[in-house]
């Protein structure tokens, strides 16, 4: 049977919708089995009742129609025992409940398995039969397989609001992009030309169709240039280097060659070349691993979109609205959002991408709420009311007036609570009672690429130099280096910069130097592939501290430290790498100071060999996203184990609690650059364990700076030392969070919690 199991698994992945996908499970499963009849119904546990979804074999008319409370029929014992049931003659068993809509009179035997998904019942997988016998061993064994193979994707389905299409009572749910709330009509953008509805075709006067091709290249050229421009005037510089990595694709003769080879050569059209050769590097992004560089299988297909519509129609689309709109489309890219007027743009909805595409980057840079990866029928929502919920993810389609009224509220309060918000940012980081912070700034991360002055950060805590390596198509050189890192310390003039060395692997790979490994979290990544490769260490740090050079601001900081054995390694590379850079600014009568080292506390093992590390190193920083990982085994990426993930958890604060007390013991100064730190709730348990340095993303700066200014220590340590008495992690994290709102800050927690960012 596994042939035919493997046959329906390949067949539901391939459906376009799930009600594809669970007519293509009931067909085949019928067919495999042998039965009469197969069934799947799907739980609905608001109503609590389980809905018919799909059907071979009872009547088509009760599809989405036919419903079952939980606590009835043979269908809800499955439900309730969460377990196989096996029946030779099903209605003459006391659960049997009659629906006369689902004609299914005829059938006797019954074998119903439980579809579950993280300890929930998302459905029920049912197969029946005329005659009366029981299913055998195998026939269990099968259906049991199949109902775990459906399980995640019924509970995915659930979870977007994709079994509710079409009732726009509840909302559809996405992925928050970009925090705030939008309400407005919907505006849906579409290209001119789908990029997948192409023919390839051949036309022999290659020489005209080059010639038009070369035209579209530095007409789209111009367009980027101007949208940059446009850009460069409001937005930060970070943000307007995304267009400058659109006009390196469009320059790069890895792209644009090979698109003008397939035309003069092969005697391909232009249109057809821009396909051919686009879909090949678009699949090779989409192939990779980082969510990072899967993301830039979009910005491919934005230039070809272009370039195709310049190539069908040689004119520029132009973008008429008039009146503030939600943009819609089935991908948002970022020329696309920097062609709306910003005056009429409130919100952004994309039925693909998450937080790494760089819409979702421009729309946090601008301020406007993003919901990315929803689905919904891109044909019926044009000129609709939406509210978009940048928090939580909730897109309401058509709300009714007490949804309306509700988000109205929020919205006002929002407005009111960054006003509130903005009155202390000259006043000076510090608790009401008078214990002073520091609040530093994570840069250079994926989703968070402004590194632009930030007036409220007292420095940059975490800079995560491998961007500039994952963006290149080879390892950036020294100089390249040395310039990006100069930018960003004399940005930072006179206020300390913390630079992670070169961190990749894991979830962070390299185009151009890509690493094959069966679980990479574990594997050959950060401090251990950077001492694998000096080559590379010495030249990252050589640019560093070329860099530095009259600033002297600079702090390096090691990640995926697990053993003195490799601070020491590191130790004698940056002497060396010093040393060298030292004796040529001699030459030149400058100096460099030497900088302070540190190390990023990720992995347990680290947790035990502080004495040890303490004399060899200036300061650590918490990663508290992979520690609570690795801590907790669990990878929260991961849907079926996420919900365990939990930075409260008794073993993540008992590890909090001694890398505080370390860091005072030793005196060495600690700080944490995790998720908590820029959290309310979390940002105030660690001011009460003893953390006063706290590093974020800048959209959080302005807000943990008003909550450390209304929250008084003393008040604080009194919390936690109740709060440890439990020994769990709601009844802390509801502690703090009453706290903040007995405070008057309850709007933040629903900000506070939703702003994710990581290590």
């Amino acid at each position: 049977m596994l042939t035919e199991l493997r046959r329906i698994v390949e067949s539901m992945a391939e459906a376009n919708t799930l009600e594809l996908a669970l007519q293509a499970l009931v067909s085949q499963t019928r067919l495999a089995m042998m039965v009469d009849c197969c069934s799947v119904y799907v739980s609905e546990p608001e109503m609590r009742r389980y809905r018919l979804a799909a059907t071979d074999g009872l009547a088509e008319s009760a599809v989405g129609k036919a419903t079952l409370p939980f606590e009835q029929g043979i269908v809800g014992l499955v439900g309730q025992r969460e377990e196989l049931i096996n029946l030779a003659d099903a209605p003459s068993h006391p659960s049997f409940k009659f629906l006369p809509d689902v004609a299914e009179e005829a059938f006797r035997s019954f074998l119903g398995a439980p579809i579950m998904h993280q300890r929930q019942v998302v459905g029920i997988l049912v197969v029946q039969q005329k005659e009366s016998r029981l299913f055998d061993e195998g026939e269990e064994s099968f259906m049991v397989t199949l109902a775990a193979q459906l399980a995640a994707r019924i509970a995915q389905a659930q979870a977007k609001g994709w079994l509710q299409k079409t009732d726009w009572s509840k909302p559809l749910r996405g992925i928050a992009g970009a925090s705030g709330i939008a309400m407005a009509k919907a505006w849906v953008w579409r290209p001119r030309k789908e990029l997948n509805s192409i023919t390839p075709r051949k036309d022999e006067d290659h020489a005209r169709q080059l010639e038009r091709l070369n035209v579209a290249v530095e007409e789209v050229r111009h367009d980027l240039e101007s949208l940059a421009l446009r850009f460069r005037e409001s937005y930060s510089q970070d943000s307007v280097a995304i267009f400058d990595i659109y006009l390196h694709l469009l320059n790069d003769p890895g792209y644009i060659k090979p698109i003008r080879n397939k035309v003069s050569k092969e005697h391909w059209t232009g249109v057809s070349a821009v396909k051919l050769i686009s879909d090949r590097l678009i699949d090779q992004f989409k192939g990779m691993k980082d969510p990072y560089l899967q993301e830039r299988s979009t910005d491919v297909k934005d230039i070809a979109q272009r370039l195709i519509s310049r190539l069908v129609q040689n004119e520029p689309e132009h973008i008429a609205i008039g009146e503030p709109v939600v943009l819609v489309a089935d991908e948002v890219t970022a020329t696309i959002l920097a062609e709306v007027p910003r005056e009429f743009l409130t919100g952004v909805v994309s039925l693909k991408g998450g937080t790494n595409s760089h819409a979702a980057i421009l729309a946090r840079a601008m301020g406007v709420a993003a919901i990315m990866g929803v689905d919904l029928p891109l044909g019926d929502i044009g000129g609709r009311m939406l509210v978009v919920d940048g928090y939580s993810g909730d897109l309401f389609i058509e709300p009714n007036q007490v949804i309306l009224t509700e988000y109205r509220q929020l919205l006002s309060e929002e407005r009111a609570l960054d006003t509130l918000v903005r009155s202390v940012d000259n006043q000076p980081s510090e608790t009401a009672d008078g214990v002073p912070v520091s609040l530093l700034l994570n840069a250079g991360l994926s989703a968070d690429t402004e590194i632009s002055l930030n007036q409220l950060a007292d420095g940059v805590g975490l800079y995560r130099t491998e961007i500039p390596f994952m963006l290149q198509d080879s390892f950036p050189s020294e100089w390249e280096q040395t310039a990006r890192y100069r930018g960003i310390l004399e940005t930072y003039r006179n206020r300390p910069v913390c630079m992670r060395t070169l961190d990749v692997g894991g979830d962070k790979q390299l185009p151009y130097f890509p690493i094959v490994e069966e679980n990479p979290f574990l594997g050959w990544r950060g401090i251990r592939l950077t001492l694998d490769h000096p080559e590379l260490f010495l030249v990252q740090l050589k640019a560093m501290l070329r860099a530095s050079e009259g600033l002297d601001n600079l702090a390096i900081m090691l990640p995926m430290i697990s053993s003195v054995s490799e601070i020491k390694a590191s130790r004698r590379l940056l002497d060396q790498a010093w040393r060298e850079v030292s004796e040529e600014a001699a030459s030149r009568e400058a100096v460099i100071r030497y900088p302070s080292l540190g190390v990023m506390i990720e992995v347990p093992s680290a947790l035990y060999i502080l004495p040890e590390m303490a004399p060899l190193i200036d300061f650590w920083s918490v990663g508290s996203n992979d520690l609570t990982q690795y801590l907790l085994a669990v990878d929260r990426n991961n849907a079926r184990v996420a919900n365990i993930y939990d930075a409260f958890h008794p073993a993540v604060i008992r590890a909090l609690q001694l890398l505080v007390d370390a860091s005072h013991r030793y005196q060495k100064p600690v700080s944490v650059c995790g998720e908590l730190a820029g959290d309310p709730v979390g940002v105030l348990l660690l001011l009460a364990m003893g953390y006063r340095r706290f590093s974020m993303n800048t959209h959080n700066i302005a807000r943990i700076k008003y909550v450390l200014r209304q929250s008084t220590l003393s008040e604080l340590t009194v919390l936690l030392t109740d709060g440890l008495k439990h020994d769990n992690p709601h009844v802390l994290r509801g502690l703090f969070a009453r706290y903040l709102e007995e405070h008057g800050l309850g709007g933040l927690l629903r900000a506070g919690h939703k702003t994710k960012q990581t290590d």
